[in-house]
This record gives structure tokens, sequence and C-alpha cells, in this order.
């Protein structure tokens, strides 16, 4: 039984510590000669724990990341009732509720200027949308020299937020968390529009997940390929690119040479007033990708970005429609709040 179980795993050699069995092993066929584990248990054992902590292999909605104005709202509120519910004063209240109605008021607009935002802004196509605030639609694509993978499923995206959560006792306890974003393309079928979400509200639902007895790993991620919708601040620059992008990245890394001091303090990570070659190599490639940004098509190179007037700027991998009846429910969240402490404060008056 033993030899057949080993040929099955098209191995001879242990499982666990990688020993090869020898003919002249007086352990039994079952058994490691030198750790002493059963093959069968062991390669068991394994198996159901992959699987334990495999993962899903789907990205599923699992709530929202990225509103961060969602959080901070709840966060606020939690303070400031539990400043009323716990402080043994009698008249805290009456410095509670009005804080708690000004509060709800200014989370409220917020609220409402991002869903009259996600209604009323125009949508448009790349190649024919007006200079100004916008709404494009298409599909994410990686920008030239950008790349970032997903601390949990190794897997290219163009923004992450991710959790990891581990059993402490009878409680979860997150012990290692962070959000990250990168440069990444718009298209839709008529053009290319660059975009920087790090000043971007971002809302994703898709979520992948791996669990396990002890631990529990989440990732929300917007991938290439997947759907967006972008509201911002759309604008167009002309380029002027030769087509040779190492020819270019050159000339360009030259010029930068040139300013010896300005050089230095852009590239000299370690500040030793030297440049080595591992940072000139690193120069040499945010050249590379500044020129083949340059080189986008359309005969120019199209952006989104946060409006300079303080409109919002979103980001989202969820339907329009979901969108705009998210934000529509936090304004309603809000404006009871604000009433009901409003109403409690007269009371208390």
């Amino acid at each position: 039984m033993g030899n057949d179980f080993m040929s099955a795993a098209g191995s001879n050699s242990c499982p666990k510590c990688g020993y090869a069995r020898k003919a002249s092993d007086a352990a039994p066929a079952w058994q490691c000669p030198s750790c002493g584990i059963a093959y069968s248990k062991f390669r068991t054992d394994l198996a159901a724990a992959q699987q334990a902590t495999a993962p899903l292999d789907l990205r599923e909605r699992a709530g929202t990341q990225g509103q961060g104005h969602t959080v901070a709202s709840g966060v606020v509120y939690l303070i400031l009732l539990g400043i009323g519910i716990f402080v043994p004063h009698t008249k805290i209240w009456l410095l509670v509720l009005p804080l708690l109605a000004l509060s709800a008021f200014v989370f409220w607009f917020n609220a409402y200027r991002r869903k009259r935002a996600v209604q009323d802004a125009p949508t448009s196509k790349i190649a024919t949308a007006a200079q100004g605030y916008v709404e494009l639609c298409g599909t994410v694509a990686p920008a030239p020299g950008s790349v970032l993978m997903g601390p949990v499923t190794r897997k290219p995206c163009i923004w992450y937020a991710y959790g990891i959560d581990e059993r402490q006792g009878k409680d979860w306890r997150t012990i290692e968390r962070g959000t990250e974003g990168i440069p990444f393309i718009i298209r839709d079928g008529t053009g290319e529009c660059l975009v920087n979400p790090r000043d971007a509200e971002v809302m994703c639902e898709l979520c992948e997940k791996w669990e396990s007895a002890n631990q529990k790993r989440r990732e929300w991620s917007i991938r290439i390929g997947d759907p967006i919708y972008a509201i911002g601040r759309f604008s167009t620059r002309a380029t002027a690119a030769t087509g040779d992008v190492e020819q270019d990245a050159h000339r360009l890394l030259q010029t930068w040479v040139a300013d010896a001091s300005g050089f230095r303090t852009r590239f000299d990570g370690n500040r030793d007033g030297k440049i080595s070659a591992a940072e000139l190599a690193a120069a040499r490639e945010i050249a590379r990708r500044e020129v083949a940004e340059r080189g986008l098509p359309q005969g120019g190179l199209h952006t989104l970005r946060a409006p300079e007037d303080g409109r919002p700027f979103i980001l989202m991998n969820m339907p329009h429609d979901e969108a705009a009846s998210r934000f529509r429910q936090w304004t309603l969240v809000h404006l009871c709040i604000f009433f009901i402490a409003l109403g409690f404060l007269a009371y208390n008056l």
C-alpha cells in the first residue's frame, strides 16, 4: 500500500522533509525513514490546509471600500454618541446634540454634492469630450511604466485596499491593512485618458478572500480590463513625440543631467551627494515613462484629475445607477440624523 501511495504521488521522496527512500531502509513502506511521518496522513493534512487557505478565485461583492467620507461620518457619530452616553453629566447633551447636528449637516452636504455629481455630470466619449467636468466610462488599461501588484492576490491592478485579520483567542484582530493606487489609462473605444487615482475618492466592491482557521485575508482591487466610471476635470495637452522612445528618453535624461544640482536633488535617494548606477537606472526609467506618456495617440495627452474648484473626483468600478443610489441613501441618513439631533436638542432646551 505504501509503495502504491508513493507511486500515485509520482515521487519516492518524502513530501515533508524531501528524503529519497532507499531499498536498504528498514522503515515500513508507509513511513518516512528520516522524519517518521506517515505519507498518507501528511498528504491528507496538507491538502486540507491548502483547501482552507486557497483563494476563492472569485471576486465577489463584499462591501464598498474607498468611501472615506462614510467611514469618517460613522466614527464622528459614534464618538459624539459615546460622549453623550458615558460622560456622567446631565447637561452634556446640550453640547453633544449641536455638534451632532452640525456634523450631520456637513456630511449631508458632502454626500449630496457627490450624488449630484454622479447624476448630473455629462457622460462623454474621450475623443469628443469637452474640456472641463465630465464623466468617462470605459475599461482599465495600464499606463506606460506603471506596475502595481495586489499584496494578497499578487495579481496586477491599478488600485487596491487590503486587510489581514488574525485570530487572537476568541477574537479577530486586524494586523495589517493598506491602500495604494497608480496612474492608469481609461479606454472607451474612441481614445485613451490618463488618470491618477491619488486624489480621487475610490469606490470598489469587488473583493477576493482567503480564510483559514487562524487568519482572514481580503483584497479589494480594480484590475486591468475592469469597467470603470470616472468623474473629474478632463483636459487635453498637445504632444509631439518623435516615435522613438529610447532616443527621446536619452535626450530628456541629458537635459536633466545638465542641471547637476537639480538632478542630484531629484534622484539622489540616499543623499550621499553621488548618483549611483541604480539611481541612474531609475532616472532613465522615469524618463522613458514620461516620454511614453507624452506619446499617447489622438494627437494629445488626455488627463482626468481633481477639479480645482473642489468638486468631487470619483473613481468607481460599480454600476453607475448603484453608485448614485448609494450616495442618495447616505444623504437621507445624514439628513435624518440632523433632524433627530435638532429635535432632541429642542426637547432638552
